[in-house]
């Protein structure tokens, strides 16, 4: 499984402002500056995570990923412009013992850099069948 996520944050991140253009199918986690996180730290930042594609196939992953980053690149960018950091993170699930691999053209890297985005590969391993 290759799972896709866009993580947009940043001390003047506007999260409210951003509902209203983000699907909210895509939607994944939504966090405000004051808010209390896990081990019940204050977080400094506001910021969402949002999903760009979930698929066992990778290349269909990333196809779609870049998809529905293309679509939101406008705002994405001016969020960076403004001072957020924003990160597409491709996450591997490796479900047994053994290499997995996933390309990322050019084009990709082109596309997500162009806007002052960063991209991170994950891998993760699991146990699920």
């Amino acid at each position: 499984m290759t799972t896709v996520v866009l993580r947009v944050q940043g001390e003047h991140v506007d999260v409210d402002q951003c509902l209203t253009w983000i699907p909210e199918t895509a939607l994944e986690k939504v966090w405000r500056a004051g808010e209390r996180r896990h081990g019940g730290e204050i977080s400094a930042t506001s910021g969402c995570n949002i999903l760009l594609s979930e698929n066992e196939d990778t290349s269909l992953a990333v196809e779609e990923a870049m998809r529905v980053f293309l679509s939101l690149a406008p705002r994405i960018a001016a969020l960076v412009q403004s001072g957020a950091t924003a990160v597409v993170d491709f996450a591997l699930f490796i479900e047994e013992m053994g290499a997995r691999t996933i390309q990322l053209d050019p084009g990709v890297l082109r596309s997500v850099g162009q806007h002052g985005v960063s991209i991170v590969v994950s891998a993760y391993p699991c146990d699920d069948p």
